[in-house]
């Protein structure tokens, strides 16, 4: 606002030298919420599945299933930690997570991460409710996941900032770039406003802007249709 009033004064005469000139502009607030990129995530897929294959098959299973649910469903590190086996569907379409303010909602699981999340069960060793668990039967905490999440990170190459927390920011961006609405994004995220939400939404639009523009751009349309109505390229003399 100040800089707007600024550049006004000067080109009106009121100032002989703009001020704000000097003034540096902070960067777009959408960042706050860049996800992981579709590249990266599917890094730390890769890791687990090689490991499933080649190195430690139970890890590999287990942080496959984590990485599954974080990425499909938005939940927070500390959500997915407290999951107990008492709070999974019978038939793995739904399971129900405490989130802040102890509030109770209910997260849908299907497709690939139903898929990850039934492979580990299979291999989870027995007892206790706790859902995670270490290769020695041993409960996983909050802690540990995030530990866990960063070395596999570095293992796939990963280099970008953040931590667990951009596969939240991932899930949303993406559910709202397939058409997802913002209040079904809302619920599933267990946010009780949209103050939240709508930064998301506001990523997601800068995206598609992003996405679309060489669809849109009218230098690219205006050679195009050149092209088109002459059946030639242009061509420049220097």
């Amino acid at each position: 606002m100040a800089k707007t009033l600024f550049n006004w004064a000067e080109e009106e005469e009121y100032l002989a030298k703009n001020p704000s000139l000097r003034l540096r502009l902070g960067p777009p607030k959408y960042k706050v919420v860049e996800p992981y990129s579709d590249e990266e995530v599917k890094a730390l897929i890769d890791v687990c599945l090689y490991d499933c294959e080649h190195r430690y098959r139970f890890l590999g299973v287990r942080n496959l299933a984590m990485i599954s649910l974080l990425a499909d469903t938005g939940l927070r590190v500390s959500e997915l930690g407290g999951i107990k086996l008492s709070d999974l569907d019978p038939n793995l379409r739904q399971l129900r997570v405490m989130g802040k303010g102890a509030k109770m909602r209910v997260v849908p699981v299907d497709g690939e991460a139903k898929k990850a999340l039934k492979r580990y069960l299979n291999s989870r060793p027995p007892g206790g409710d706790e859902l995670w668990k270490t290769d020695d039967g041993q409960g996983m905490s909050t802690y540990s996941i995030k530990v866990m999440i960063q070395r596999l990170k570095k293992r796939a190459g990963v280099n970008s900032y953040g931590r667990a927390h951009r596969l939240r920011h991932y899930f949303a961006t993406r559910y709202l770039e397939a058409g997802g609405d913002i209040n079904s994004l809302r619920l599933l995220l267990g946010h009780s406003t949209l103050d939240m939400v709508l930064r998301y939404s506001k990523y997601a639009g800068i995206q598609r802007a992003l996405d679309t523009h060489q669809e849109f751009s009218p230098l690219n349309r205006l050679y195009n249709g050149r092209q088109k109505n002459n059946g030639e390229r242009w061509g420049y003399r220097y």
